[in-house]
């Protein structure tokens, strides 16, 4: 196999955005539970009201026909429940922990106050937590998920994570494909033993590749199928796994269109026919089923794909359990059998206005080291996670350029908590993801790479926290502070 760029651009003018070419892919994939898609997919509640409660419970629980799984959950449901709101609503959402260990929510993706942002240092273990905040953001797939230290990984693994939606005018006169055309999809894979679903990483998976699964699950359903017009659809897509990254793609190899990313909307769309998504990051995408899809049935995909080398560690994911990192496999069926279809939607050129930071403005570039410490772990510019060391400190309302340099053999999507940021570059180079001509807030950096962001830091004053989205390497230590002041 050769490398190729895999990416075709609408509406940008050539030559004005490169697309690195990230991986090594091809088309074999290992089809799982047999390519059985026999269970419906289950699509999300939405939590009511302006005054809402998120109770997390335990509970065993039925996945599918065949697994069980000791499992956590929000409000009693599996998928958790979205929250949608709009630009400048005022949020109050009470916490209500009943798991018998300590949590906290964090807003993944929302600009808000400190003590509202789920810090691992507000967690706590009986009662309640009040959050209240106002939307001061762009429109966007946004999601919440609990964020204790050391235990965030088990507990988003066993259930409580969700979607949360923000609308805003911009995104609302583009008349996006709406209502039954709206489709959120969290893909997960989790590790089975028998008939039961576990979760007991090992030291190989803390230490390297993270913990990998061998069943793959869309809104909580292993191999679903769900069933589509001959028209456009927007697939709101949530890698909500602990450590696996998607080369997401059509088995037909059919082209779609990526509209937004972790941040919102992109300037302008961009075809393509594969994308990659590491934990953590979303993607918008638009399908037309009437366009390339002449089968009933159609599978959506994750392509195989090569991790690169380079770091300091020499050994791949050789110990780990599941399909290993950059296995292709299949994740659900498209059944194109209704009679209704979405004619009345037209593509824009133009999505969203946007005003990315200049380069010229950045006061401050920081280097961030991405290590493995013999007898120590993951380290963040050689330090593991201290609950209240400040690691870095940034001024409010400043400009700054952040260099992700993983001198690890294994991927880190890095997620920065208060910001969004628009990724610069890649080794050097322009190169860049569709998703990543937008405004995100998690980027993925392979071995051996080195990746540059900028973000302007208007968020309230107080501490933050980044870290890596492989929520084993964060909860073994993978993860930072930084205070913003005056």
């Amino acid at each position: 196999m050769k490398r190729k760029e895999f990416i075709k651009q609408i509406g940008f003018s050539a030559g004005a955005v490169t697309f690195s070419p990230l991986l090594v892919s091809c088309l074999d994939v290992n089809s799982v539970q047999n390519g059985d898609f026999q269970l419906p997919l289950a699509l999300p509640s939405e939590l009511p009201g302006t005054n809402s409660t998120l109770n997390a419970s335990p509970s065993n629980i039925q996945i599918g026909d065949s697994y069980s799984l000791s499992a956590f959950q929000f409000n009693n449901s599996v998928p958790s429940p979205t929250i949608r709101k709009k630009r400048g609503d005022t949020v109050r959402i009470r916490f209500e922990n009943n798991i018998g260990q300590e949590s906290i929510i964090h807003w993944h993706g929302l600009i808000v106050p400190p003590d509202m942002d789920g810090h691992p240092k507000d967690a706590f273990t009986e009662g309640s937590y009040d959050y209240e905040y106002t939307i001061n953001q762009r429109a966007g797939t946004y999601w919440y998920h609990p964020h204790p230290h050391r235990i965030t990984g088990p507990q988003v693994y066993k259930g409580l994570a969700g979607f949360y939606l923000v609308e805003d005018e911009e995104e609302q006169a583009l008349n996006l494909p709406s209502g039954d055309y709206e489709i959120p999809l969290v893909i997960q894979d989790r590790r089975v033993n028998g008939s039961e679903i576990v979760y007991n990483p090992s030291m190989p998976d803390r230490m390297m590749s993270g913990f990998l699964g061998d069943l793959i699950l869309v809104n909580g359903v292993p191999t679903p199928f769900h069933e589509v017009g001959p028209g456009y659809y927007r697939l709101r897509i949530l890698n909500g796994s602990n450590a696996r990254i998607y080369n997401l793609a059509f088995e037909n190899d059919a082209s779609f269109t990526v509209i937004g990313t972790d941040s919102g909307l992109l300037p302008k769309p961009i075809e393509t026919n594969e994308l990659l998504l590491a934990p953590g990051e979303r993607a918008d995408i638009l399908v037309d089923f009437s366009n390339g899809f002449n089968e009933e049935k159609v599978q959506l995909i994750s392509k195989s794909f090569d991790i690169p080398s380079g770091g300091m560690m020499g050994m791949q994911n050789m110990m780990g359990r599941g399909f290993e990192q950059g296995t292709g496999f299949s994740i659900m069926e498209f059944r194109i059998t209704k009679s209704d279809a979405n004619t009345s939607f037209e593509l824009p050129e133009q999505l969203s206005a946007v005003d990315f930071p200049s380069e010229g403005d950045a006061t401050t570039t920081r280097q961030i080291q991405l290590d493995m410490q013999m007898m120590q772990g993951h380290t963040i510019n050689g330090r593991q996670f201290e609950m209240e060391r400040v690691d870095e400190r940034v001024n409010q309302g400043d400009t700054e350029i952040w260099e992700f340099i993983n001198n690890t053999n294994f991927p880190h999507p890095m997620h920065v908590h208060a910001v969004h940021f628009k990724v610069l570059e890649r080794n050097g180079n322009r190169g860049l993801l569709p998703t990543e001509t937008g405004w995100k807030d998690t980027v993925l950096v392979m071995p051996g790479e080195r990746v540059k962001v900028i973000m302007k830091f208007d968020a309230p004053l107080g501490m933050y926290v980044f870290h890596c989205h492989n929520l084993e390497h964060e909860d073994a230590g993978m993860m930072a502070n930084f205070q913003i002041i005056n």
